[in-house]
């Protein structure tokens, strides 16, 4: 078997449906299997499906039901992917006849920018692969700062290569950015990967993620920033390891900037928000305070229409 689907699910089966809807062509011919992990889901997963497999824990959260995942995996290639994506089916063959092809010594493979459907439920329009663009080699010393290589979803692992590694697992006791660390480990580990951009057939469903909808409660404040805190810490030690590289600095930069306007907009205590800026260091006080300022002014004109 070639791809194994890694798909936690927690009270989400009308989107799961939908994903394995979508992979329904691939577990039919026998060349990928969707195992799905119920992670607890207060009416527990039933679905049947050649290709197909439910593994059922107490809930413990997506890192303890991605890890379960990968341990059953059968494929010789692992993709995590979540419950309320789907996989557009333009340039799925062609990615499984290069996957084929790829070199024995290869770890880790990166298939370029995620597509994100709107809220307003249109998918985009999505074409098959540019098959004059070719599989490059890229060193992590070269790892851009816009890249998605870091959303776990565009990287597809060899499985025998990840088994050697166990050190590389999702973060049981991390709910935020869990996968973000996951993913730089799997790159720092591997050195380099291949990347082939032209493949854009990835699409989010709902586009619902945490930085981009609602406000933070309270409590989930609290614990979201300790686990941001653990993540610059660790992000830190990854751009020290890397000192010499531009790139890796600028990606530092960019995620030390966007999590610290992400707390200001989720209206988080400005205790939790020094927290962080403590880790990170070199912050204008001025700058999250006129940020939250036009924040409150775009939301208010927004309410006013």
């Amino acid at each position: 078997m070639l791809l194994s689907f890694i798909v936690p699910v927690y009270n989400a089966a009308a989107a799961f449906e939908e994903c394995v809807a979508s992979l329904r062509p691939l577990l039919d011919s026998g060349v990928a299997e969707v195992v799905a992990v119920d992670d607890g889901s207060e009416v527990p997963l039933q679905f049947d499906c050649a290709g197909l497999r439910i593994i059922r824990q107490q809930h413990r959260g997506a890192s303890a039901a991605r890890n379960a995942g990968i341990a059953a995996a059968q494929g010789d290639f692992v993709w995590p992917v979540d419950a309320d994506d789907v996989v557009l089916a333009d340039g799925i063959e062609c990615l499984l006849d290069d996957l084929r092809a790829m070199p024995a010594e290869v770890p880790l493979f990166h298939i370029g920018a995620m597509v994100k459907q709107e809220r307003s439920g249109e998918r985009p329009a999505v074409g098959a692969p540019d098959a004059s663009l070719t599989w490059h080699c890229v060193p992590l010393r070269l790892l851009r700062p816009r890249t998605s290589i870091t959303d776990h979803t565009t990287n597809i692992i060899r499985r025998s290569w990840l088994a050697e590694h166990p050190e590389l697992r999702y973060a049981d006791d991390m709910s935020l950015l869990e996968d973000t660390v996951f993913s730089l480990g799997v790159v720092e580990a591997a050195g380099s990967c291949l990347c082939n951009d032209s493949y854009r057939f990835y699409c989010n469903r709902t586009y619902n993620a945490s930085s981009t909808a609602g406000a933070w409660a309270e409590g989930r404040s609290r614990r979201f920033t300790v686990d941001i805190c653990r993540f610059f810490r660790f992000l830190r030690q990854f751009a020290e390891r890397h000192s010499q590289s531009d790139n890796v600095q600028q990606f530092y930069e960019r995620y030390r900037y966007v999590y610290l306007r992400v707390m200001a907009v989720k209206g988080c205590p400005w205790s939790d928000i020094s927290s962080v800026m403590a880790i990170v260091g070199r912050v204008r006080w001025y700058q999250l305070p006129l940020y939250r300022l036009f924040t409150y002014l775009c939301r208010l004109l927004r309410s006013k229409r």
